[in-house]
């Protein structure tokens, strides 16, 4: 018969032993790491690619959110187009975001016997990674980003939970059916995370996930802890698509993970106020007008210190102000669309905030980056105080603004002043984030003040997607007293309500049902 001393000593020898094949399971990468590869694809998704700390990195959204979120890739790397999907809906919330090829166009190849498993983690350890992912958040502050947050998909996984170590260098972090990480990193975690764990994931079973989770509390660390049913290692990313159940999963742990960001990543609703427009922004799309200073039924004349071409009668008490896209105050069309309104009983204004300076796309000299630090949204804005004061001083009762593109942001931010305008619409805005929303009502319910908020979308538009238009909406239904006016259009892009081509007859009907829309929201809702 065993003695007591002899089984003390075999229950140890088996700790021991489980212990280390639990060590080795998570520091190496696991058989499932390698299941289901992608077709990787360096043309998929609606971002570019460009430099950031070195690296080259597919990014996506929007660079005046000062939101950022960094996606570090599983094996497979930055070119699979299930991550850069991913990476365009999380961008369609509102935020900036980049996935960087940390493996220098090297991913795992796993149908390459040449370079087997081992042999290609030599190259590319998570070690490096997370030294490499220092300079490039480093690129990210520099550039102006004050929130960001990091998720990292198995291999990834390793990178962002070092990332999670270092107090005040990220807000939030995130690891999705990791590899590497062990209980020991878990511990030494200093900022918000989120561990997304598989139920049939044998390199992290739920017992090991549930100690993640309990290390999370004890330490007092803000943390979303969640297994998913019926699912194996890499279900986030490399999921068949023609499994439902496997393409529900990905799409709830995608919800998750957005609402983590949502909630940990955040930054002064103020924040992007003024930031450059950059590639992203189609300035071109449509057609890019020829200004004409002799254009519309109207006149020029200064109001607010600007030259301002005005149309309508001045005795009709109510007023429209209409901010220009980056074109400017002299594009025939927008003044076609003052005249128009002017002929409904307004009064119009659009006045010249960029100075006779609009921009012009075939300017080699001077680029976008480089003409929007002439003309700032914050600069359009504070120039537009002193017009709706002109307009004031007229003896107009009530007055109303729409922005297109650049000057959605300018109207947005008028209307977070309390008895400023009476109504706001955003035409295919360029710079507005849902903080700019949330904002505005924060105002007007601490003022009591109403002010009726119309957004018109594209269905086609990089800068505002339906998505982030519907994230607008949901805002403004919280406040049901608010009149509000949101539509998509579909069919047409970023600009299609002023920069239309006048001899496409379908563009310009298209044009005409916004226009038709803006002028019954206004008409119904200024008074």
């Amino acid at each position: 018969m065993a003695t007591a001393k002899t089984i003390t000593f075999v229950s140890f020898i088996l700790f021991i032993s489980l212990a280390l094949h639990a060590f080795a399971e998570q520091s190496a990468l696991g058989p499932h790491c390698g299941s289901n590869p992608p077709t990787l694809n360096a043309s998929s998704g609606a971002g570019h690619v460009e430099k950031l700390g070195g690296l080259d990195s597919y990014v996506t959204g929007f660079p005046i959110s000062k939101h950022a979120v960094i996606l570090v890739s599983d094996v497979y790397g930055y070119q699979a187009p299930n991550l850069r999907k991913l990476a365009d809906k999380i961008a369609a919330a509102g935020f900036f975001v980049a996935v960087p090829d940390f493996f220098h166009g090297e991913p795992y190849d796993p149908n390459n016997t040449s370079r087997p498993k081992d042999a290609w983690l030599n190259d590319h350890r998570p070690e490096k990674g997370f030294e490499e992912a220092k300079p490039l958040i480093k690129d990210l502050k520099s550039k102006g980003f004050s929130a960001i947050g990091v998720a990292g998909f198995c291999w990834g996984a390793k990178v962002a939970i070092e990332l999670a170590k270092l107090k005040n260098f990220v807000q939030a972090t995130a690891i999705l059916h990791p590899s590497f990480v062990t209980l020991d990193d878990i511990k030494e975690v200093k900022v918000p995370l989120g561990v997304f764990g598989a139920e049939l994931d044998k390199q992290y079973p739920r017992e090991l996930v549930n100690q993640f989770e309990e290390v999370l509390r004890a330490n007092k660390i803000d943390h979303f802890v969640k297994i998913y049913q019926g699912v194996k290692h890499g279900f986030t990313l490399r999921y068949d698509v023609q499994d439902d159940l496997a393409r529900k999963r990905a799409k709830e742990a995608h919800k998750d993970l957005l609402n983590w960001f949502t909630k940990n990543v955040k930054v002064n609703h103020h924040a992007g106020f003024g930031s450059g427009l950059t590639k992203t922004c189609p300035m071109g799309a449509g057609s890019a007008e020829q200004p004409n200073g002799s254009s519309g039924a109207g006149h020029v004349e200064k109001l607010g210190g600007l030259d301002s071409y005005v149309t309508g009668s001045p005795n009709s008490k109510l007023a429209v102000l209409l901010i220009s896209d980056v074109y400017g105050y002299e594009a025939p069309n927008l003044r076609k669309l003052a005249d128009k309104i002017a002929a409904a009983g307004f009064f119009v204004a659009v006045s010249d905030f960029l100075h006779g300076d609009p921009y012009v796309p075939n300017d080699a000299s001077r680029s976008v980056s480089v003409w929007i630090k002439d003309h700032g949204t914050d600069k359009g804005f504070e120039e537009a105080k002193p017009v709706i004061e002109g307009l004031k001083s007229k003896g107009f009762s009530a007055i109303v603004a729409a922005g297109f593109c650049w000057g959605a942001k300018v109207v947005i931010e008028l209307a977070k002043f309390t008895n400023f305008i009476q109504a706001a619409a955003l035409l295919h805005p360029s710079f507005v984030i849902v903080d700019d929303i949330k904002g505005m009502l924060e105002t007007l319910n601490s003022k009591e003040v109403k002010v009726s908020t119309a957004i018109l979308g594209a269905e086609h538009d990089n800068l505002s997607p339906p998505p982030l238009v519907k994230q607008f909406e949901k805002v403004l239904s919280a406040k049901p007293e608010i009149n509000t006016f949101v539509k998509i259009y579909p069919g047409v892009a970023h600009g299609w309500t002023v920069r239309y081509d006048v001899k496409d007859e379908a563009a310009s009907k298209r044009a005409e049902e916004a226009h038709k829309d803006l002028l019954e929201f206004f008409t119904k809702h200024v008074k």
